[in-house]
């Protein structure tokens, strides 16, 4: 019997690979469905006007995780994200991306200032949201997983 289950278990990894649980997504122009994604697993306020920069996802593995950037003349946190699911008080101090040379270049993280943090938003999901402000513009950048 443990040569049987030993066999069937050799045979799963050699010939099935990784398991893939979800397609991998990396473009500067969302789809509505993309969009919705981002609208709902972030927590954006539904009253958010804004214009997207870039938006990954990362979902072959058993955690997905995802990165969104987008502009919005919004200055306010608050009317950022829906205050029901994420608690914008936690993200009103400096914060910091981690990067690396596959990320897209519109994820450029380096040597800006940012106010925000990490927050939890229910499911074992987590976001870092980081805002820029530059010359009147206010870019938002979100790093969200689940585990």
């Amino acid at each position: 019997m443990k040569r049987i289950a030993f066999f069937l278990i050799t045979f799963l990894f050699v010939f099935t690979g990784c398991l893939d649980f979800g397609n991998n997504i990396e473009t500067e122009e969302p789809t509505e469905e993309q969009l919705a994604f981002c609208q709902s697993a972030m927590h954006l306020s539904d009253q958010l006007a804004y214009e997207p920069i870039g938006l990954r996802i990362d979902a072959t593995g058993i955690d997905a995780v995802a990165w969104f950037c987008f502009y919005t003349e919004e200055e306010a946190i608050e009317r950022i994200f829906d205050s029901e699911f994420v608690s914008v008080d936690s993200l009103r101090g400096p914060v910091s991306f981690y990067t690396n040379e596959s990320m897209p270049k519109w994820w450029d993280v380096d040597e800006k200032v940012f106010e925000g943090g990490s927050v939890s938003v229910g499911g074992g999901r987590r976001m870092t949201v980081g805002v820029n402000r530059e010359e009147g513009i206010n870019t938002v950048y979100i790093f969200w997983c689940e585990s």
